[in-house]
């Protein structure tokens, strides 16, 4: 988990595969409301943490039952 402010990003899976690093993340408004991404970059631009964090930012949102398949801990309103 890495945490700025209000806000907390979780990490649920990453793979490296065939040169491609693939990151499943959550980001938390903490007490408000998450949602989760997938995203991925070639692994010659960096680390998993800048995978996730890329994913964080720029990533495809999930529906909430794929992301609550891979955050089932999560109790908080998905994010609309």
């Amino acid at each position: 988990m890495v945490r700025v402010g209000d806000k907390s990003t979780h990490e649920a899976r990453y793979w490296n595969t065939n040169g491609t690093q693939i990151a499943i993340v959550a980001v938390v408004t903490e007490g408000i409301d998450w949602a989760a991404y997938i995203g991925g970059m070639q692994s010659n631009q960096g680390t998993e943490a800048n995978t996730c964090r890329w994913t964080a930012d720029y990533g495809a949102k999930l529906s909430e039952k794929d992301a609550r398949h891979f955050f089932p801990e999560m109790t908080l309103p998905y994010r609309e």
